[in-house]
């Protein structure tokens, strides 16, 4: 008797993307090797996606990126189509997720295609890969033994600087670093409201581009951060984090 509940299924492989241009040395070589033998995808864009599978050698070893199957997944997608999404699984196929950047089911729907997989037991296979978000936290010298991240916050100028000061509250109370993101173009302006509304002796670590040409990190204190040329971040992919 075989007790194995993902036995006959098919996996779902968490695939990682690049966070940007084509440095495809960022993504391992086991991932590329690993994607050519999927046939069905679930992805946020589907033109992103096969381009990004025509960057990893798709169209070169034979396999046309035109012959596969892609599913869409994205904010505005009902869960009463994920079973049929996961229905390759279940038939004994392999199944690949792909974000439009970075790692898939971070900051990203698929999560809730994730959390199906497991409902079904579906065997979900997380692979290695860039995290603008993991990138940022270890380069900030901000504590990495307790952190959260808050995603976007608020878009109404009141409501943000409240959530900004609520966020340094947990800063001073829990020594938990804050990690947040920002649209880019409202980077700049986001930017200056956190130096606005935060303590001088809050440290603010700002990681944009990272692993792409123009990769900028930094960290300083708020009041530093007031008597230096502000980094220019307008429509550049950016992780905020603030911590003691």
């Amino acid at each position: 008797m075989n007790n194995n509940p993902h036995a006959s299924k098919g996996k779902l492989y968490l695939i990682p993307n690049l966070l940007g241009g084509n440095n495809l040395q960022t993504i391992p070589a086991y991932v590329q090797q690993l994607v050519q033998q999927i046939e069905v995808f679930i992805v946020e864009n589907t033109k992103e996606a096969r381009r990004y599978l025509v960057k990893l050698g798709m169209n070169s070893n034979g396999k046309s990126v035109n012959r596969l199957t892609f599913l869409e997944l994205d904010k505005h997608t009902s869960e009463d189509r994920f079973t049929a999404y996961l229905q390759p699984a279940d038939d004994g196929k392999d199944i690949g997720l792909i974000s439009d950047a970075g790692c898939p089911a971070v900051a990203d729907p698929g999560s809730l295609i994730v959390r199906r997989a497991h409902e079904k037991n579906i065997e979900v296979v997380p692979l290695v890969g860039p995290s603008s978000l993991l990138l940022a936290l270890m380069a900030s010298g901000l504590n990495g033994q307790q952190f959260a991240f808050s995603g976007y916050l608020p878009i109404e100028s009141a409501k943000k600087t409240q959530h900004i000061k609520k966020l340094e509250q947990l800063v001073w109370r829990e020594n938990q670093t804050q990690i947040f993101i920002e649209t880019p173009y409202r980077n700049q302006t986001l930017f200056a409201d956190i130096l606005k509304t935060c303590h001088p002796d809050l440290r603010l670590c700002v990681a944009a581009n990272l692993t792409l040409p123009g990769q900028y990190i930094a960290t300083h204190t708020i009041g530093k951060w007031k008597n230096l040329p502000p980094p220019e971040l307008h429509k550049i992919p950016a992780v905020f984090l603030i911590g003691k």
